[in-house]
């Protein structure tokens, strides 16, 4: 019997696929769980264009990342934490404060668990903050950090 897959099956194929399998196993496995669809023109042009949305949303989202990273790394973010004699801090920068800092000081909201730091930044002056904001786009925040 030929089935249209409507999701990933392991071992049968993957979602959009026009695959030819036992009558029973499409009869009893495949179509009472809705993981395919008998092989029909209409049952394959929904497919089609469930991808070509797919498609479209994931290029959407690409360009909005890509537009934001211009836009992050063009600013400053200014901390201003406590500090010791020497400068250094009571502790280091968290990605919840930087978080916090560019939604008080630019309006950007960035959820805070996509802010990264290659080197923890644990003493006065200037660092750097990466955010993970695609999965092909990575933007780098240029930050200050100052004594409150």
């Amino acid at each position: 019997m030929k089935v249209v897959l409507t999701q990933d099956v392991k071992g049968t194929g993957k979602a959009g696929e026009t695959r030819d399998v036992a009558d029973g196993y499409a009869r009893n496995f495949l179509l009472p769980r809705k993981l395919a669809q008998p092989a029909t023109k209409g049952a394959q042009q929904q497919v089609d264009r469930a991808k070509a949305t797919t498609v479209q949303r994931e290029q959407r989202e690409l360009d909005e990342a890509k537009a934001l990273a211009v836009k992050l790394e063009a600013v400053q973010v200014v901390l201003k934490l406590r500090s010791g004699k020497d400068g250094k801090l009571f502790g280091a920068v968290t990605n919840a404060d930087v978080a916090s800092a560019l939604k008080q000081q630019h309006g950007i909201t960035l959820d805070r668990r996509k802010i990264e730091f290659d080197v923890p930044v644990k003493a006065m002056g200037a660092g750097t903050a990466h955010v993970k904001l695609h999965r092909e786009v990575t933007a780098r925040i240029p930050l200050m950090v100052t004594s409150a």
